[in-house]
């Protein structure tokens, strides 16, 4: 049988991001059509029914997040991208109101190995584990079941890391597995992680998965639940709330919070009601890092 060769349909009024993106997804072996504005790229779709579309923010005629809108009726089977060079993090809200999960980032941050491996688990469904990021034989994993466990997981990671700032790392690997203990398989929502002592016990059969890889790059951390009870729109609300601010958020959305402010890239996978997948990426070189970070939640069985 031969392999399917996706179709992805690249909306950008700049002409040499297209002409990247197109030389990238047409290496990565997928037919490419380009559209300079939101009506050239809804003539496109209609042309050609491609399997994704990935499309600039801002863009005269029809912007980025109205194409969606439009493509939520009329084409809602069709996965979608956003591209910006603008910070994310300072228009979250309306990324919340149109509902927008994956939006790359421009310029000095759009690493192209990052969008290709990303693009490709969209395409394909595959979307899950950090081999999609590191090498096979680089990835660890371990199985938790209780706070021993996990501390002795995070305590082996920090051990391979042994950089000055892992206390970032710690904080952030904590707040993980914490949510996916009390959150997604326990689903006790307002329980804060302090009070995970030997009372609280994970059947083993849901065990959280914790695995974590290193290379001369970055390093990364997964942490996977077995229960997929976590909800984009839940991320999205999270993130639109200041971390400081008193609300009735409950912790473990401050603390996806707290990790996507402190990590160079947050991850988040989702089957509903089968598994949740957070991942943590950091760069070992500061200079390989951005403030201006793209958002990456994927919900399977939503286009976007």
């Amino acid at each position: 049988m031969e392999p399917k060769i996706y179709t992805v349909v690249v909306a950008d009024d700049e002409p040499g991001v297209r002409e990247v993106l197109n030389d990238l997804f047409t290496r990565d072996g997928y037919r490419v059509f380009q559209a300079q504005n939101g009506i050239e790229a809804l003539a496109q779709i209609k042309a050609h029914q491609p399997d994704l579309v990935v499309s600039d923010i801002q863009m005269p005629e029809l912007d980025g997040f109205n194409l969606f809108l439009r493509m939520d009726t009329e084409y809602p089977q069709i996965k979608r991208v956003l591209i910006t060079g603008y910070d994310i993090d300072e228009y979250i809200s309306i990324i919340r109101k149109f509902n927008i999960g994956n939006i790359l980032v421009k310029g000095a941050a759009f690493n192209l190995q990052e969008v290709s491996a990303y693009i490709r688990g969209l395409l394909t469904g595959d979307i899950f584990g950090l081999q999609r990021y590191f090498k096979n034989d680089m990835v660890s994993s371990i199985k938790v079941c209780n706070h021993d466990q996990a501390r002795a997981a995070c305590n082996q990671i920090l051990s391979a890391y042994n950089k000055k700032d892992a206390v970032l790392l710690e904080i952030a690997i904590d707040e993980l597995i914490s949510n996916a203990v009390f959150h997604g398989v326990l689903q006790l929502t307002d329980t804060p992680r302090e009070q995970w002592n030997e009372d609280y016990l994970i059947d083993p059969a849901s065990a959280i998965t914790v695995e974590w890889a290193l290379d001369p790059e970055k390093i990364g951390v997964a942490v996977v639940d077995p229960k997929g009870n976590l909800k984009k729109t839940d991320v999205l609300r999270w993130l639109d709330s200041p971390i400081d601010e008193d609300t009735t958020q409950n912790v473990h959305g401050k603390g996806l919070l707290l990790i996507r402010r402190l990590l160079d890239r947050f991850i988040i996978n989702i089957t509903p009601n089968q598994k949740t997948e957070c991942i943590i990426l950091k760069y070992l070189s500061a200079s390989q890092a951005d403030h201006n970070k793209p958002l990456l939640i994927h919900e399977l069985g939503r286009a976007s």
